[in-house]
């Protein structure tokens, strides 16, 4: 029995784009003579992109449209597609239009190959050098924490075996980290270079301002790697802001008190100051320790969703 691919495609106010990356997306598959269906996640759009998805799918049983009622982010779209797919290997791709589409049969080449995981990274990136920079600094820190060698963890274009990810526990903005969760379960994980085309219409949803999440993200997948457990996502900012400070004047107060011979009492509003600093940022750490544990017991054991789905449309025809 030929295998189905489900490729899932977040897409947000893209009407001027979503037709497009319909056509390229069926004309890639049908080239190939794939068996697929064709998984759109609308993420609270306020145009009219859900509409032509809709009438798309009407045209076509092999689509599959999913609108949220409100935008959610690109991880929930991410994991709402794999709760409705139905394939033996999922896909996931940007809706814009720079992930190529005639891609997809190089990534399933590696998944036939033995791969669970195949990822993608980014080459001649054109980016801004405030985009580019900070993401070189995060990937760098994510290969050094996790210990997994993947080159762009904010590249999205992958492949994947539909049962290693189906139930995983994904969150918040994790999608880039999709990869660390795999590698808990499986090490059959590769990489392939992929070229970003250009954006034929509007403008990226994204801006500086995810690069702080980014690193946000980092203290969370620090602990979630190395222990097993929920870790921090504000809270651990709060911790920092908080200990470092408090932490640089207890070192000030140690060493003038070991080579400076100071009396410590004389400095008695600066000491308490920075003791106050440290137990204020280890109370926050613990609270956000305890707080992402109480997420993961809502989400995992009680089998929630964190989003809600308006409608679905399609996929009748899809085998």
């Amino acid at each position: 029995m030929m295998e189905l691919i489900s490729v899932i495609v977040p897409v947000y106010d893209e009407q001027d784009i979503v037709g497009d990356l319909l056509k390229s997306i069926r004309e890639v598959m049908e080239a190939e003579s794939l068996q697929y269906e064709l998984i759109l996640v609308d993420d609270g759009s306020k145009d009219d992109t859900f509409k032509i998805i809709k009438e798309e799918a009407e045209r076509d049983g092999r689509i599959v449209g999913v609108r949220f009622r409100r935008n959610c982010g690109q991880t929930t779209a991410i994991k709402a597609g794999f709760d409705v797919a139905r394939g033996d290997i999922c896909i996931t791709m940007d809706g814009d239009l720079q992930h190529d589409p005639s891609a997809i049969p190089e990534f399933l080449a590696k998944v036939r190959e033995g791969y669970d995981l195949v990822c993608s990274y980014r080459q001649h990136r054109n980016d801004a050098f405030l985009r580019r920079f900070p993401s070189r600094i995060a990937n760098g820190i994510a290969r050094k924490v996790s210990g997994v060698a993947v080159k762009d963890f904010g590249s999205t274009y992958r492949a994947y075996r539909t049962a290693v990810v189906k139930d995983m526990p994904i969150y918040g903005e994790m999608h880039r980290f999709i990869p660390v969760f795999v590698n808990m379960v499986t090490d059959r994980i590769c990489e392939i270079p992929i070229q970003l085309q250009p954006r034929p219409h509007g403008v990226s949803k994204y801006g500086l301002g995810r690069t702080f999440r980014v690193f946000s993200d980092l203290l969370v997948l620090l602990f979630f790697s190395k222990f097993f457990s929920r870790p921090i996502h504000i809270f651990g900012y709060i911790a920092l802001l908080q200990g470092i400070p408090g932490l640089a004047i207890l070192a000030y107060l140690a060493l003038g008190k070991l080579f400076g011979g100071i009396q410590i009492m004389a400095y008695g509003p600066l000491f308490v100051l920075g003791v106050l600093l440290c137990l204020v940022g280890a109370q926050f750490f613990t609270t956000g320790i305890v707080c992402e544990y109480l997420i993961r017991v809502y989400f995992d054991n009680e089998r929630r969703s964190p989003y809600s789905i308006a409608e679905t449309t399609g996929g009748n025809d899809a085998p």
